[in-house]
């Protein structure tokens, strides 16, 4: 691997797979504007590896390049916020608000879902100081006087990894894709205009359903989930649905404490019999699946397997031929593709924030998918899908409310995700 590891999910950046991260934060306040603008330039000098501009060298490679310039910190204007161009100071990152709301956007390939909340949690924490007068506990808290963690920019070495297979093996058999809603849904409106919805739930409650029906927040949504792709498939055509639930490797790598990207799938494949299974029954199934995925043999096999997606960019000449390489090699391309997509990679403590902050949600790419945070005493899901009638939310909604799970209902909103341009000429 020839280049920062972070450009690389840049060879696959376009108005429709894009890979890029929107963080909704819901304040208690409306937001200072002038208190924002100095916590994000204040916050943002702490994290170097985040200010990057990209550079296209003659060969066609995508270059991260350092970026002096001031974070772009504007009002949500209702568009596409394009990372990467002069409209934000070339950065990969940029902060928006309007009312009490905060957006960080990001290109996905400079951080996984932990790394971006270095950035988020250091930019709040200056942000309370600055607009309340008041300094928290910093706890975890990068700040801008917090000295470099050890290991804060480490990258595996695939050589010290383990080359043993994991026991057992991932089913990757056909299943059901609702690829008809897909293609419906994008002859309509682009990707990033499909709605959104935000759901709040409180965690003492869900966190006793789970525990009384042998889950975890992660097998339990992931049996709903199911129930719900159930509700509105005929069982002629999914026959078959899996469940992909995002894990977080960074541990099993000898990362634990990197901002960089390292997640991978877990895969539990739901034949359509268990239909009639009720959700003990199906969360049992899932949390068996995913104990044994979660050999670390398993993430060092995903991390070498990305890295051969790397090299084989490396080896071509162009940005032509390095893109078509990586968009048809790339790991995220491979089976097993999933139904549905769960996100929760577990609690974050935010050492007094939560008291500023109302609620937050991750706002991504995902087809069928259901991102999940954890604030103060609550759980908020953020569920997207590519259809426009929202089928499978509502049957989301209808599974939970079978099962006496109580939530409150937020939009739809429209997602309006940013895109990742690339310069049109090299600089």
């Amino acid at each position: 691997m020839k280049q920062n590891p972070d450009s690389y999910l840049l060879y696959e950046a376009g108005k429709f797979i894009t890979y890029n991260i929107r963080i909704k934060i819901v304040m208690k306040q409306a937001v200072n504007v002038n208190a924002l603008k100095t916590a994000a330039q204040t916050a943002f000098k702490r994290f170097p590896y985040y200010a990057k501009k990209i550079n296209i060298l003659p060969n066609g490679e995508i270059e991260l390049q350092d970026n002096p310039l001031p974070l772009s910190v504007k009002p949500a204007s209702g568009k596409h916020t394009r990372l990467g161009t002069a409209d934000i100071n070339y950065h990969l990152c940029s902060i928006e608000y309007e009312g009490n709301v905060i957006y960080f956007n990001m290109h996905h390939g400079l951080c996984g879902g932990c790394g971006v909340m270095f950035w988020i949690k250091s930019t709040l924490w200056h942000y309370v100081k600055e607009a309340f007068g008041v300094t928290l506990e910093i706890g975890n808290i990068k700040t801008a006087d917090t000295p470099f963690v050890d290991g804060e920019t480490a990258y595996p070495d695939a050589a010290s990894l383990s080359d043993d297979e994991p026991l057992g093996k991932v089913k990757t058999v056909t299943v059901y894709i609702p690829a008809a809603d897909y293609a419906k849904q994008l002859l309509l409106t682009p990707f990033k205009d499909t709605k959104y919805y935000e759901l709040e739930l409180e965690a003492k409650d869900f966190m006793k359903y789970a525990r009384s029906n042998d889950g975890s927040p992660n097998s339990i949504l992931s049996a709903l989930m199911f129930r719900a792709v159930c509700k509105v498939t005929s069982p002629k055509i999914a026959k078959a649905i899996r469940g992909n639930i995002i894990c977080n490797y960074r541990g099993d790598v000898g990362c634990p404490e990197t901002y960089h990207d390292l997640v991978r799938l877990m895969s539990v494949f739901y034949p359509r019999e268990l239909e009639s299974k009720d959700i003990e029954y199906l969360s049992t199934v899932t949390r068996s699946v995913m104990y044994v995925q979660m050999q670390p043999e398993f993430s060092a096999k995903t991390f070498k397997n990305a890295l051969i997606s790397k090299e084989g960019i490396d080896t071509k000449n162009g940005l032509l031929n390095k893109r078509l390489y990586a968009l048809t090699h790339s790991p995220y391309k491979k089976s097993p593709f999933g139904t549905f997509l769960i996100s929760y990679v577990g609690r974050d403590e935010w050492y007094g924030l939560e008291n500023y902050v109302e609620r937050m949600h991750s706002i991504t790419d995902g087809h069928l998918m259901v991102e999940v945070n954890s604030l103060r005493d609550k759980f908020y899901l953020t569920f997207m899908e590519l259809n426009g009638k929202h089928k499978f939310y509502d049957a989301f909604c209808e599974a939970m409310r079978e099962e006496n799970i109580h939530f409150k209902e937020y939009g739809g909103y429209e997602r309006k995700l940013p895109y990742s341009v690339l310069p049109k000429k090299n600089k």
